[in-house]
């Protein structure tokens, strides 16, 4: 299964944070943390791509190695 993360800048993500739709699994930090050079509270993984307004509204920023191949 491909799975796509985007990372949280600005706040971990919550209900009201981020898209809610396809969600696959998230993170939450207690401090913002660095992943490929990205500062984030947190990151979130979809079943599919968030559309360039999803990513935009929720200020979220998408992983640049987009898909990942996620285990079961």
């Amino acid at each position: 299964m491909k799975v796509y993360r985007y990372y949280c800048q600005f706040r971990p993500p919550m209900p009201g944070a981020i898209p809610r739709n396809s969600v696959v699994n998230t993170a939450s930090f207690d401090y913002k943390q660095s992943f490929n050079g990205i500062g984030c509270w947190g990151w979130v993984e979809y079943s599919r791509e968030l559309t360039e307004k999803e990513i935009s509204d929720y200020e979220l920023v998408a992983s640049p190695n987009n898909p990942l191949d996620y285990k079961d």
